[in-house]
């Protein structure tokens, strides 16, 4: 505080140097009264401008949107991707995660929408679509695959090209995807927005998949049942050739324990082309049939959204002429 001093002796002042020094040393009292604080006091000062600067971080960040991988949705974005995990769910059926670029970015796939895993297989350029069962928007770090891998057979003696080459990546192998892709866009709350037919609202939504199918149809469940505003009716007929096959079922059941929790309407129910005889199967046996769709899904009268994922040979014989004898409104029947 004494800096003053120095400037008063360039002040060629008249009189004696005695009145400027007795102003400044008033000055200076005046000064001591008004700036020191005692020690505690700038310690809690310097404690409470932490607390505002963190709470301020804080908030920031909560409300920061977490980066998304594939940008902003608008048009389709290549990533490069490693395997950073793989597990053996059953003898046909591989977990895999795979590591996006940052470990605090979401995929950002909206849901609704899938992206395609490109491959040069053999000299060849092989793409197909896959939806994760991560969730596109939430799910930090990683992007998650449930591939059902297949083999070789007598009727397709190259098995799944694809699928085959997943299998072969060792950690660390990377692979290319491509999204989001898709021209379906759930946005919450029974709303759809379909590119090509604009938005569509339902109270109730029936949903009809076969073998790997389903993941589409997880996708969808999954954001429903967590969100609380959103009480969306569900209907889910799900057609495997055996139990064995039903892929992501512990996914099924742990959304629709979530759903019962949340008193939301999650209606779950298989089918298999053979009942199996060594256990107690309480579900359907055969292919889709009318009888199925009328018991297990919401009435045409709900007006509900009605999606299909699975082969196109079953919507062709066991879905779409189901639909239309039951008098489903075609317009709100969508395929994935």
């Amino acid at each position: 505080h004494h800096h003053h001093h120095h400037h008063h002796h360039t002040h060629k002042h008249k009189h004696a140097a005695a009145s400027p020094r007795t102003r400044t040393h008033a000055a200076t009292h005046a000064a001591h009264n008004v700036l020191p604080t005692p020690p505690a006091v700038q310690t809690m000062l310097v404690v409470f401008a932490v607390a505002v600067l963190a709470l301020l971080a804080a908030v920031f960040f909560i409300l920061k949107k977490p980066n998304k991988a594939f940008g902003d949705g608008k048009r389709p974005v290549a990533l490069h991707v490693a395997l950073k995990s793989k597990e053996q769910v059953s003898h046909d059926t591989i977990r895999l995660r795979f590591a996006l670029p940052n470990e605090s970015d979401v995929l950002g796939l909206p849901c609704g929408k899938h992206f395609t895993v490109g491959a040069t297989v053999n000299g060849s350029i092989q793409s197909r679509a896959y939806t994760p069962t991560s969730d596109g928007m939430r799910t930090k770090g990683y992007t998650e695959l449930v591939i059902k891998v297949y083999k070789p057979t007598e009727r397709f003696p190259k098995g799944g090209i694809m699928s085959q080459h997943i299998d072969s990546l060792k950690i660390g192998d990377t692979i290319k995807i491509r999204g989001p892709m898709g021209r379906i866009h759930y946005q919450g709350k029974g709303v759809f927005d379909v590119r090509g037919k604009g938005r569509m609202e339902a109270k109730s939504i029936g949903m009809i998949s076969g073998g790997t199918g389903i993941t589409p149809m997880l996708q969808l469940i999954q954001e429903i049942v967590q969100d609380p505003e959103d009480n969306t009716k569900i209907y889910l007929l799900f057609a495997n050739k055996s139990v064995d096959d039903i892929l992501v079922r512990d996914y099924l059941e742990k959304a629709k324990k979530q759903a019962t929790k949340a008193g939301k309407t999650f209606n779950l129910w298989y089918t298999v082309d053979k009942a199996p005889k060594d256990i107690d199967w309480k579900y359907s046996e055969g292919f889709v049939s009318k009888d199925m769709i009328a018991k297990h899904m919401p009435s045409p009268g709900e007006n509900p959204v009605m999606l299909f994922c699975g082969p196109p040979i079953m919507n062709e014989r066991a879905v779409k002429p189901n639909l239309d004898e039951l008098k489903y409104d075609e317009s709100r029947c969508l395929n994935f």
